[in-house]
């Protein structure tokens, strides 16, 4: 029965909810203060939400509306040698890369960017060819997910300890085989190791080339992709912004090139790095001076490195500072030629974080001290670098 057929006193007033106004009143205050702290909460952490795929569900409504305004737009116009977007990409590294030389551990960071951790097994100042690894290098490539090689034949001792301590799933990623057909290898000078006989091998010093370090840059791209698919789609952005910008190398390197005389593009070099740089860019490469074995030079060969740098009438020859600098200065007063020791085709110029501590800053240094060593303006290369 109602209130008013029963002579009752008449019931409060209640709201459409069924609620007293006094009660009413509480509780929406009560919301509006969660709903403030919800709001605060939710803007303070765009950047943390988007960047964890672990995050529960709860987040996700927050996440679509917030990250297109983050980094992914602006990264790539900011300091791409060096950043990756922040938005697609997770606070912890989801993959774990090894990589056989500086320069290529550098392809491989700007390829997977904040998602892949990358250890370089050569480290920094030291040759190649000749590194023994430490226990600390087998202990970073027993965690790593993929071990990728300049060539499997640059340094057989780092081959073999990769090979000997992979984890179970981990691939190795042999970037020359993958990217070089065997129609375009340049073999080594014939040499021999005192058997009587002689032989050559393939020179594996390809990603002195730009334009060969771009295909390594897919491979790459190709390779964590099908580790971390999730990942996918970061990998193709960072790659072909990457591979935009070792274009614009190539591209600096023909033009400075073309200013250098044309009697004057021949590299007399210590080491033969320059092989495929030099059938790119119209260089004559002759050498190489350094000993197939990587020894000191004997007298004989001091006495052999003058007459070679003198008959070839170049302005200056090459080599780099892991190289025994002496015996080469000796080799440049007695030839009369200068000797320019700045070359390098696996130590990056600088300390990590510098803006040019990565292969594209290598590179550009490295045609920089060709083109002007050789009486050309290399002008041409300003600013590749920021």
């Amino acid at each position: 029965m109602r209130d008013d057929d029963t002579g009752a006193a008449p019931a409060r007033r209640r709201d459409a909810a069924g609620l007293p106004p006094l009660w009413l009143g509480c509780l929406v205050a009560l919301l509006t203060v969660v709903g403030v702290v919800v709001s605060v909460r939710d803007g303070g952490s765009t950047t943390a939400v988007a960047a964890a795929p672990a995050s529960s569900g709860t987040t996700a409504d927050t996440s679509p509306a917030t990250s297109p305004s983050t980094s992914p737009a602006t990264s790539p116009s900011t300091s791409p040698a060096t950043s990756t977007p922040a938005t697609s990409t997770p606070v912890d590294p989801v993959l774990v890369a090894g990589a056989s030389i500086p320069p290529l551990a550098d392809l491989v960071r700007q390829v997977g960017g904040g998602r892949v951790e990358v250890v370089s097994v050569v480290p920094q100042g030291v040759d190649g060819h000749t590194y023994e690894p430490t226990p600390s290098d087998v202990a970073d490539l027993a965690r790593a997910d993929a071990i990728f090689f300049a060539s499997v034949d640059l340094n057989p001792s780092v081959t073999r300890t990769a090979q000997a301590n992979l984890r179970p799933g981990a691939i190795t990623v042999d970037l020359m085989a993958a990217t070089v057909p065997e129609a375009e290898v340049i073999a080594d000078r014939t040499h021999s190791h005192g058997s009587g006989g002689t032989h050559s091998h393939a020179n594996v010093h390809v990603w002195t080339d730009p334009l060969i370090a771009q295909r390594w840059v897919e491979e790459i791209r190709q390779q964590l992709s099908l580790l971390d698919p999730a990942g996918a789609e970061q990998y193709a952005t960072n790659a072909a912004a990457y591979s935009a910008r070792v274009q614009a190398l190539h591209e600096a390197t023909v033009a400075a090139t073309a200013t250098v005389p044309e009697a004057a593009r021949t590299l007399v070099v210590y080491h033969d790095s320059w092989s495929y740089f030099g059938r790119t860019y119209g260089y004559r490469v002759l050498g190489a001076l350094q000993a197939a074995d990587f020894a000191e030079p004997s007298a004989a060969e001091v006495r052999d490195m003058v007459e070679q740098v003198r008959a070839a009438g170049v302005p200056a020859f090459f080599g780099a500072a892991v190289f025994p600098t002496e015996v080469l200065q000796r080799v440049s007063e007695e030839a009369g030629v200068p000797y320019v020791a700045d070359l390098a085709d696996d130590e990056l110029p600088g300390d990590p974080g510098d803006a040019e501590h990565g292969y594209l800053g290598m590179m550009v240094a490295n045609v920089r001290h060709i083109v002007t060593s050789l009486g050309g303006d290399a002008s041409a290369l300003d600013g590749l670098v920021p």
